[in-house]
């Protein structure tokens, strides 16, 4: 990863306390904010996790970011079992309140995640329905402009619009979606295909359904 991909450690430091993962895959922690919480230097906290891994106790792999320098620092990010691991030998009521802490975190994160993989699983068959339409107007097109490729992009072009109308940027993976942008997502696929079907069943052409199509899901943003 280039640097200036590379999070910040004042980006990683905004972060709650526990947050979901970019791609929803799983609830987190990084050393940055334990070592705040507990008012440790980082090197500390790195110092015991790698103690851990020559003991066979951690198995992790690190992660990086740009110090206030721009300077590239090695931190880790921590799933439940592995925090629990690494703070286990941490004393004190601070330590004690703040693992009741991180699991009403987890326990919350882990509720909008179901939440999120629900939306998730909602938006396939919409998608496929979305899709079937949008296949019958890319023949359509081929059939009136035979010389054209524009059928070839008719499915990019549309499902990068509506990626776009809801996220605001047309290359967000559906998986780095909220579930309310998943819920946008659906809500439009649905209406691309009655609007599909709407104006083929009106006898429209494929040319003109594709341009309204698009200036449609434009007029979202």
């Amino acid at each position: 990863m280039s640097l200036n991909k590379l999070p910040t450690k004042a980006e990683l430091l905004q972060q709650q306390l526990v947050v979901i993962d970019s791609e929803h895959k799983g609830i987190t922690t990084n050393t940055l904010k334990v070592a705040e919480h507990f008012g440790k230097q980082h090197k500390n906290i790195l110092q015991r996790i790698n103690n851990l891994v020559k003991k066979g106790r951690l198995k992790i792999q690190p992660s990086y970011y740009l110090d206030e320098q721009g300077r590239k620092q090695k931190y880790f990010i921590l799933d439940r079992k592995n925090f629990s691991i690494v703070v286990l030998g941490f004393t004190g009521e601070q330590a004690e309140n703040f693992r009741i802490e991180y699991v009403e975190q987890f326990e919350k994160n882990a509720a909008k995640l179901i939440e999120w993989e629900i939306y998730r699983q909602d938006v396939i068959e919409p998608t496929k329905t979305c899709n079937d339409s949008i296949k019958w107007l890319s023949s359509g097109l081929k059939k009136e402009n035979p010389s054209s490729s524009s059928h070839w992009r008719v499915y990019q072009h549309i499902q990068q619009a509506i990626t776009k109308a809801a996220t605001g940027d047309a290359r967000t993976k559906r998986e780095e979606m909220t579930a309310e942008q998943l819920k946008l997502v659906q809500w439009m696929e649905d209406r691309v295909h009655d609007e599909i079907e709407r104006m083929k069943a009106l006898g429209a052409s494929a040319v003109d359904i594709r341009q309204i199509i698009l200036d449609t899901l434009k007029s979202k943003k």
